[in-house]
């Protein structure tokens, strides 16, 4: 899977992209709506050892698109992805209090026992290994201000590269979508395009080529390996 060093990855729905664009603000959200019970109880832990009032977080991918996270992180036709710059994103990031951000480390329990009250800063950036295809990416914000369901940093438009439609989006709908966003204020040139991940043509016509199907070219066939018999 090809890692992303220069962006970073927010699926979210189709109507938060609305939001987020109009508003010029990227929500964090509080981790106690997380689904992975062992993060929530990190986090909480984090919280209550630190005597905070508010913790909030956002979580991206540094990986390319997937399967795995189209569907487990927007799973339906209302999924979207915002490919964030990850250097602005990060200078900017630096110069708020209460902010921190990290790329997540994935653990064994063997891993876990070992850690001690040395590792109070780690939690809210480590996962069990089981979460690794996430190729997660992290911000974390605390404050002393009480609890609320959202912490909004703002957001240039400038630092989005491109926003993606998920894969099941029929094209004509696509098509509307696109207009939609592009009719907000300053994003008529914003970037937006459908996933193919699971409808490429040019994987298609690959398929028709091996068939005799498609244009003749001069290639050697491709070497798959045969699998062993025992």
């Amino acid at each position: 899977m090809a890692t992303l060093d220069k962006h970073i990855r927010r699926y979210t729905s189709i109507s938060a992209v609305i939001d987020i664009l109009r508003r010029r603000e990227l929500p964090l959200l509080d981790p106690q709506n997380w689904d992975d019970r062992n993060d929530r109880y990190f986090m909480a832990r984090y919280k209550e050892k630190k005597a905070l009032g508010g913790l909030y977080a956002l979580c991206a991918a540094r990986c390319g698109e997937t399967y795995h996270h189209w569907r487990v992180f927007t799973g339906t036709a209302d999924g979207a992805c915002i490919e964030i710059k990850r250097a602005p994103l990060e200078k900017a990031l630096s110069k708020i209090p209460g902010v921190s951000f990290a790329e997540m480390r994935y653990l064994l329990l063997n891993h876990i026992d070992a850690l001690t009250t040395a590792d109070l800063d780690s939690l809210p950036f480590v996962k069990r290994i089981g979460f690794a295809a996430e190729e997660e990416y992290r911000i974390v914000y605390e404050t002393d201000d009480p609890q609320g369901a959202a912490y909004s940093l703002e957001f240039p438009l400038a630092w989005i590269s491109r926003i993606y439609l998920n894969p099941w989006l029929p094209d004509p709908l696509y098509e509307s979508v696109k207009e939609t966003l592009r009719a907000l204020p300053d994003c008529a040139k914003l970037s937006i395009v459908k996933s193919r991940l699971i409808d490429s043509a040019r994987w298609k016509n690959a398929g028709d080529r091996v068939i005799g199907k498609g244009t003749p070219q001069k290639k050697r066939a491709l070497k798959v390996p045969s699998s062993s018999k025992s």
